[in-house]
């Protein structure tokens, strides 16, 4: 990070003291994303003569765990960008961005690769507490005095120390710094690039540096190794800044907090309960203390030593070579008499007691990040509906809601980025000023068992066909499913013919209130 700060010093953007102690926090944030903090599972043991060992704490790695279950909450494969525009666009701006409004596999979106990509950061996001999306034009060159671009590329910024705030307000991060490392000729180099507000009109400003880093800390700028553009001019904000719903009360900064930035202690305290559970499983192995005289000894090898005198090489207890040699623990010289000769020892393994310990803290810490007390049961031997889990588990409820309050704005804004790109920059038939809906993924909260029973409610009512519960349910297409319950077109023609059949009195009588009814004069 040093480095970075130098360069943009020396580019006429020095970094406040505040912002660069923040690092810090991120650091530790991502040490515990990783799973792996030395200052905490690095520690020694001592026997009685003073020997020391240092040994490696085991580790749960919970942090990543709970940001991976934020990121499935939030941003998953059910998770749908829909554009409503005029008549005169006939869908061109929704198909342009994502081939469709069911799988949203095509378009710029998919050839970018967003849904993978936007899971991983929302992940990343969510542990050190900031990632950045951007567009970037593909094949950009200069015709005319203005930038032409062959196409949209989505890039985005998942280390949040690769991201430095240049200008901002308290939410908004007007001008930003993107930094990433790429490796050429073997040689480490360093992107900078400085996204700068250029007026009230939203058009921004954006400059490419590349350097070259040398093994003594120095570096030197160097041409883009693909022919980049040094500068141009995009006509909007081309960057969208994403973070955690929550208030950052680690430091006073645009950067965003981690979701388990006040939950440290409970990420140690899980994994403390997790190696105390395997030093008891460990430390629990049957021993037998036996007396030396009925341990027999194979008979002792001897050898010179650099000094001429003899050494014992080998004297191993001759207990057969199936058993572990740890089994066996020889106290001294007794008689096979002694009531003593040997003992077992058999340590209880506290199975139970390591089991709530591990459940509670994990309970500790599920409800520190929002996900609720209940969302890690390992001992859980029932199955709830999610109408049992919506009302048991209100605060994660109530968190989700309230996360995607930010994820659909983010969404929203890169959407809105890459329509303006895309007509003024690519030249697309684009509705620019078209409705933007974020449709989220809400099974997690549908109870379907209840919603199964409710459409054969509606089918026994004759509210509903038949085939209907077969293409909703089994996922057939409609032809199959009508073939397979006899309700084809055809006959449903002649059901509704026969029960108007002019031969049949009550038909005729039928059709006859229906005539009616349909000349009524308001």
């Amino acid at each position: 990070m040093k480095l970075l700060f130098t360069i943009l010093s020396d580019l006429g953007y020095p970094v406040s003291d505040n912002i660069q102690n923040y690092y810090t926090d991120i650091h530790l944030w991502e040490d515990w994303w990783r799973g792996y903090v030395p200052e905490f599972h690095n520690y020694w043991i001592r026997d009685a003569q003073d020997n020391g060992a240092q040994v490696k704490r085991k580790q749960m790695r919970m942090a990543k765990k709970l940001c991976e279950d934020w990121a499935n909450l939030l941003l998953n494969d059910k998770t749908r960008i829909l554009i409503e525009c005029g008549e005169h666009d006939t869908n061109k701006t929704q198909k342009w961005l994502t081939g469709d409004t069911d799988e949203q596999n095509g378009g710029i979106l998919g050839k970018t690769g967003f849904w993978v990509k936007g899971n991983k950061a929302v992940e990343r996001e969510f542990a050190q507490g900031t990632v950045c999306f951007y567009w970037q034009l593909t094949g950009a060159t200069e015709q005319g005095g203005e930038l032409a671009g062959e196409g949209l590329e989505l890039k985005v910024i998942k280390d949040a120390q690769m991201i430095v705030p240049l200008t901002y307000d308290d939410e908004d991060i007007t001008d930003v710094a993107l930094a990433s490392n790429y490796t050429q000729d073997g040689q480490e180099h360093l992107y900078v690039q400085i996204f700068k507000k250029l007026n009230d009109d939203g058009e921004y400003l954006i400059t490419n540096h590349f350097y070259r880093v040398n093994r003594g800390g120095g570096y030197e700028e160097v041409p883009g190794p693909h022919g980049e553009v040094e500068s141009y001019v995009l006509p909007c904000k081309p960057f969208v800044i994403m973070k955690p719903n929550i208030e950052n009360n680690i430091a006073d900064v645009p950067l965003g907090a981690s979701i388990y930035a006040n939950a440290i202690d409970n990420l140690q305290l899980c994994d403390l309960s997790y190696d105390n559970m395997f030093m008891d499983t460990l430390l629990g192995k049957k021993r037998v203390f036996m007396d030396q005289a009925a341990v027999q000894l194979k008979p002792k090898t001897y050898a010179k030593d650099e000094n001429g005198q003899d050494r014992v090489v080998q004297q191993e207890p001759d207990i057969g070579a199936t058993l572990e040699k740890s089994l066996y623990v020889t106290t001294g010289e007794a008689l096979p008499g002694d009531p003593k000769f040997f003992n077992e020892y058999n340590p209880s393994l506290r199975v139970d007691e390591n089991k709530e310990n591990v459940q509670f803290n994990l309970n500790l810490l599920s409800a520190k990040v929002g996900l609720g007390q209940n969302r890690y049961q390992f001992n859980q031997a029932n199955m709830t509906t999610a109408t049992q889990v919506k009302a048991s588990n209100k605060d994660l409820t109530e968190s989700v809601w309230k996360q995607r309050i930010a994820i659909q704005e983010a969404l929203k804004d890169l959407t809105r980025a890459a329509l303006i790109l895309g007509m003024e920059k690519l030249h697309q038939p684009l509705d620019v000023d078209a409705r933007i809906t974020i449709q989220f993924d809400d099974t997690m909260f549908a109870d379907e068992e209840a919603e199964r029973m409710r459409f054969m409610q509606e089918i026994a009512a004759g509210i509903r066909q038949k085939w209907e519960y077969r293409v909703k349910y089994d996922g057939e297409d409609e032809e199959t499913a009508r073939k397979m319950t006899g309700e084809t077109a055809a006959a449903q023609q002649q059901t509704l013919a026969g029960q108007f059949n002019p031969g049949d009195q009550n038909g005729a009588n039928s059709g006859q209130n229906v005539a009616n009814s349909g000349g009524v004069d308001d």
